[in-house]
């Protein structure tokens, strides 16, 4: 396993980390506290010292089947996230429907108070907002509240995570081109670029960033990805090391990129992904399919060629894939046993995304008979 310094901290985080998302709400299938707190050992014997966890997931349970294991392993590094308020929301929303948030410095404080009392700890490694709006990250006292956290020994770094639910590209360039946010969680793999890549060019650039201005606008749910106008196409995410760094999730486009669907596949309706269009499914194969001479070249899975593509940007601390078996766990913990991927498969890949991988598009039959 490798490792990677979190700026302005003296916090070594191994590039694969683990999120307990998988295994502490449902939305993977369903697993016993045992269950969890055994793969997550298991993480921990291959080298792994990130996990990352949310107050939300389960209502508290992402949080709680870590303590026993922070028992055993102090030094771990957990990431947590605050914002959702499920203590006076406690029944999931249907579908994918969010929880009120509250994100005011006295909220900030009471959930960092009682995800530590969860986890069994006095501190907290990393702490993030979870999924905040842009009107949220403009507002002085968000960040003042999270560093006075810090200065009091509470936490040791901080910045949002970010996700597709609340549209969240001006949010990403608000919050590391403006605020400078030390770190930033979001969503970003070969197949979902985007606004990712931007993210990236922001927090190189800074506050004269041409995308600024839009973002500051402060309009929410907009449910924008797409890059703005001042986006440069030339720009290169992979060689770009700004200091503000990137923790990733979604590593593999919701599995898309694990090698292990088909036309066939079918999602149990308790699935997030059984909420996607056919189109997802249809065009994501073909997409796949044009990554597969890479994976023969190199001697890696798929899986294993979407972390690699990860480790090759500097500016990326760590990546979080579902992980949600031993199997899945031993294959994409073998990807580092390779070096990252070099300039020209990176560029081979960045042609192929930038002409959409030439996919046919999807036509739904109903719409096709017409």
């Amino acid at each position: 396993m490798r490792y990677r310094k979190l700026h302005n901290t003296d916090l070594q985080l191994s590039e694969l980390g683990f999120g307990t998302w998988t295994v502490s709400t449902g939305w993977w299938g369903d697993y016993s506290d045992a269950e969890a707190q055994r793969i997550i050992r298991r993480a921990i014997d291959y080298g792994i010292n990130y996990i990352d966890t949310a107050d939300a997931y389960g209502n508290g349970r992402g949080e709680t089947i870590l303590a026993p294991i922070l028992k055993d392993h102090p030094d771990l590094i957990i990431g947590t996230k605050f914002g959702y308020d499920f203590y006076n929301n406690p029944e999931r929303p249907r579908g994918q429907r969010e929880l009120p948030q509250d994100m005011s410095p006295k909220f900030i404080r009471f959930a960092c108070e009682q995800s530590m009392k969860r986890l069994g700890v006095d501190h907290i490694a990393i702490y993030q907002p979870h999924n905040p709006r842009v009107t949220v990250l403009m507002q002085d006292e968000h960040w003042e509240t999270l560093e006075a956290l810090k200065q009091e020994g509470k936490i040791s770094s901080y910045g949002p995570s970010l996700g597709p639910a609340i549209g969240w590209r001006d949010e990403g360039i608000y919050s590391t081109a403006v605020r400078r946010a030390p770190l930033t969680q979001m969503i970003y793999n070969i197949l979902e670029q985007d606004p990712g890549r931007e993210f990236i060019l922001a927090a190189e650039r800074g506050a004269t960033y041409g995308g600024v201005a839009e973002a500051e606008r402060g309009e929410t749910n907009k449910r924008v990805c797409a890059p703005t106008s001042a986006f440069d196409h030339s720009f290169r995410a992979w060689k770009a090391n700004p200091d503000p760094q990137f923790l990733i999730r979604v590593t593999h486009s919701s599995g898309m990129l694990e090698g292990k669907y088909t036309l066939d596949t079918k999602f149990d309706e308790n699935d997030h992904r059984s909420h996607r269009p056919r189109a997802w499914l249809v065009e994501g194969l073909q997409k796949v399919d044009r990554l597969k001479a890479l994976c023969e070249a190199r001697g890696v899975t798929i899986g294993q060629l979407a972390l690699l593509w990860l480790y090759a940007h500097p500016s990326i601390v760590s990546a979080l894939p579902n992980i949600y078996n031993e199997e899945q766990l031993e294959e994409f913990a073998g990807a580092s046993k390779h070096e990252p991927l070099n300039d020209a498969e990176m560029e081979q890949i960045h042609e192929l995304y930038v002409r959409s991988f030439d996919v046919v598009p999807y036509v739904e039959e109903a719409a096709a008979a017409r």
